[in-house]
């Protein structure tokens, strides 16, 4: 998803019409139309001024793609450094972690709780699709993914939203 596409996309989550964007975030709306469709990037500071607007973070543009561990690790690793990182699990004889039984977890009382709120609703957002997906009845199904669709956009939002800090822990 491009950078117009997400503004469009957290606009909407909002309940925000493209007026209402323009006014809150200072953009022309003219601009914030060519942004949306893409025929126009934004600069840093408009886009702060976006993200300002829709209460999120200016991350939530970035455009991440995962392709190798490489392009993962940094984020793990800075990751770890806000949440204090621990590792679980099985050893071998030569004391080093099974890669088949390893897990991680967080210290940070922030990071727990955001991870437990979004481990609650995924839970229930993929037993409402697999009920989906056992349903004859075409109007049940549709009934059940769509909820599961919102489910899922309002746990977005609120973790997009969230500005609770997650203190960096000290060396």
């Amino acid at each position: 998803m491009d950078v117009g596409a997400k503004i469009k996309y957290y606009r909407e989550l909002r309940g925000l019409s493209q007026k209402q964007l323009s006014d809150l975030s200072g953009i022309p709306l003219g601009t914030l139309k060519k942004y949306e469709i893409s025929n126009r990037n934004p600069k840093e500071e408009p886009l702060r001024r976006i993200a300002a607007a829709l209460h999120i973070s200016i991350t939530a543009f970035d455009d991440i793609h995962f392709e190798t561990i490489g392009d993962i690790a940094p984020y793990l690793f800075a990751i770890s450094k806000l949440g204090d990182v621990q590792f679980h699990g099985k050893k071998t004889d030569d004391g080093k972690f099974d890669a088949n039984d390893l897990s991680i977890s967080f210290k940070s009382p922030v990071l727990k709780h955001f991870l437990k709120e979004w481990a609650d609703s995924k839970s229930i957002i993929d037993h409402l699709r697999n009920e989906a997906k056992k349903s004859p009845d075409t109007t049940a199904k549709d009934y059940l993914l769509n909820r599961a669709d919102e489910i899922e956009q309002e746990l977005e939002l609120r973790m997009v939203d969230s500005q609770m800090l997650v203190k960096q822990q000290k060396k």
